[in-house]
């Protein structure tokens, strides 16, 4: 699918060079802030966020009163039971509340639900489970919003109940518990964009707080808050890159044995470890069991204190993951053939036999290869279990809350979200979203666009740039990874395909100025020809080996000189007032 190139507009390059000098950085580094909305008051926060600027979790409502009742618990020696979701925002959330029990002298519980037979949050045979095994309070990670019928039947059998959640808030919220949750009505915490592990770490920085203990530092756990965080896809602003980024500095040198059997699993040294190895590498590894098996076996590994545990259970989850991408792979090879042959705003896919741990997998591929919001759906008797995800310009979890009447039950965020409905209503829900999306995107929305950062000359790149580049880092939504667009360069060398879909080949420009440059599953790439004008659209990066250091440049997208193709300017801005 070709893709639009925006480029900025309203280019303030006088005012660029004088921050640059008064910064000390460079141009196009004060360019990027500024496409990314930062004020200039702001960029040396932004740039090296202070652990000091987190805010105060007794900002968040129902903090106080979680708080006092976990104390409670503790020092009564109570039974608590930690109720977690099955992904890896979950996972790590639920291990860190059991350290920090761990760390506090309280034999702490964990539960989390089988995907498949259990499906999402609380329910009531848990629940009744937790009651049989003496349980006084069960706290919730990353789930339990919308979970209101099985808190009443807690409270009913006489267990407590406390929320954790960062999931967004239906019309008919009514909690008869304690909730955490920024999202939820009231709630005057500043930052609403927090993961469910972010969530549990602001709760232990308030019981750290409150117990007054020298040796409980919250900050220990924040390589688990950045693994959890980073895999969850959440808007790395605000706190979360703050503790994202301090937390990746805490995961290079992890005393943690799981992650450090993970991390070693997954073929890289601390010194590697960036967002993209955790999105991509360690995170899927620690995924694999919430979708195929057991998610208990990601929250055991990071709870473990052998070095030989840790990588028994390290590798049996390497194990599960080339299984997920070998199942995954069929899957979508599947749902592309089912795809119809006129796609309407919305694609809605189902089919029997599809594991419903990875549907969410094949909803991301297929939204992301085709640009539509898209709904996968796993059969199973008469009731379907579906992921969605979404483009930017439709809510699914508000499309979703508007088919409710269709549903069985729902929850997430805009751009993905789970349900449960009636087979025999599938048709209807097709057709009501489709609506709905009719509504709110044009045929522009549905085509993808790279939002590119500036016009350079590979002249400009030099060593000083690359570097201060990585102060953007750790990069995702709302903070992407910075693109550049350089005109009038050719490939030198011919194209070499490496392993998983790599490219490799050179970029020079007319003054001579070389870098080496590679791609990833390029889709134009065996159109490249030798010593042709093209313009290229990519991302500087330093590439660390053996304590070699090489710049290169990461091609996303490439045109031939005279091919205009859709190249817009009306990229706004809110960056510098």
């Amino acid at each position: 699918m070709k893709k639009n190139w925006v480029l900025p507009s309203g280019l303030e390059e006088e005012k660029y060079r004088f921050l640059s000098q008064k910064l000390d950085l460079s141009p196009l580094l004060i360019q990027i802030l500024h496409n990314r909305g930062v004020k200039e008051e702001n960029i040396g926060e932004f740039l090296n966020p202070k652990l000091e600027s987190l805010c105060d979790p007794f900002l968040m409502k129902g903090m106080d009163l979680a708080a006092e009742r976990i104390l409670q618990a503790i020092s009564g020696r109570e039974k608590i039971l930690v109720y977690g979701d099955f992904d890896v925002d979950g996972i790590s959330a639920v291990s860190i509340l059991l350290l920090f029990l761990r760390q506090a002298k309280v034999a702490g519980y964990f539960y989390i639900p089988h995907r498949e037979r259990e499906g999402y949050g609380l329910n009531r045979n848990a629940v009744k489970k937790a009651h049989d095994l003496d349980m006084d309070l069960i706290i919730t990670c990353d789930c339990g919003s919308s979970s209101f019928e099985e808190i009443e039947y807690a409270k009913d059998l006489g267990v407590d109940v406390i929320v954790t959640d960062h999931h967004q808030i239906k019309d008919d919220f009514a909690p008869s518990c304690t909730v955490l949750n920024p999202n939820q009505p009231d709630c005057s915490y500043p930052f609403k964009e927090l993961a469910g592990v972010g969530v549990v770490f602001k709760l232990v920085q308030a019981l750290a707080q409150k117990l007054d203990a020298g040796d409980i530092d919250p900050y220990q756990y924040l390589d688990l808050v950045a693994l959890g965080t980073i895999a969850d896809i959440v808007p790395l602003r605000g706190e979360n890159r703050i503790l994202a980024k301090h937390g990746l500095e805490s995961l290079k040198r992890t005393s943690n044995c799981g992650l450090r059997a993970l991390v070693s699993v997954g073929g890289i040294s601390g010194e590697e470890i960036e967002e993209t190895e955790v999105g991509f590498i360690i995170a899927p590894r620690l995924n694999a069991c919430g979708r195929l098996s057991l998610a208990q076996k990601g929250v055991k590994l990071l709870l473990s204190t052998s070095l030989k545990e840790a990588f028994e259970l390290a590798r049996d989850l390497d194990r599960e993951n080339s299984k997920r991408q070998r199942m995954a792979g069929r899957m979508r090879q599947e749902a592309e053939q089912l795809l119809p042959a006129h796609k309407d705003p919305v694609i809605v896919l189902s089919k029997r036999g599809w594991h419903p741990g990875l549907i969410g997998l094949v909803a991301s591929y297929i939204r992301n290869k085709y640009f539509r919001p898209v709904v996968i759906l796993s059969l199973d008797g008469d009731t379907a279990k579906g992921s969605a995800r979404s483009i930017p310009g439709f809510s699914i979890f508000e499309g979703l809350e508007k088919c409710q009447d269709l549903l069985l039950s729902f929850g997430g965020h805009h751009m993905a979200a789970g349900m449960k409905l009636a087979i025999e209503n599938i048709p209807e829900l097709e057709r009501k979203l489709n609506h709905l999306a009719s509504q709110t995107l044009s045929p522009e929305d549905l085509i993808p666009s790279y939002f590119v950062d500036a016009r350079v000359d590979l002249e400009e790149l030099d060593k000083g740039v690359f570097e201060n580049l990585e102060l953007l880092s750790p990069c995702g939504p709302d903070n992407p990874t910075p693109l550049f667009m350089a005109e009038d360069v050719y490939f030198s060398s011919p194209p070499r395909k490496l392993a998983r879909g790599c490219l490799k080949t050179h970029l020079t420009s007319k003054k001579g100025t070389k870098f080496e440059a590679v791609a990833f599953n390029l889709e134009n790439q065996d159109k490249i020809l030798e010593r042709r004008p093209v313009r290229v659209i990519f991302t500087p990066r330093i590439d660390r080996f053996r304590n070699r250091s090489s710049y290169q440049l990461e091609i996303k997208d490439w045109r031939e000189g005279e091919d205009e193709g859709s190249i817009e300017k009306n990229q706004e801005h809110t960056g510098f007032s």
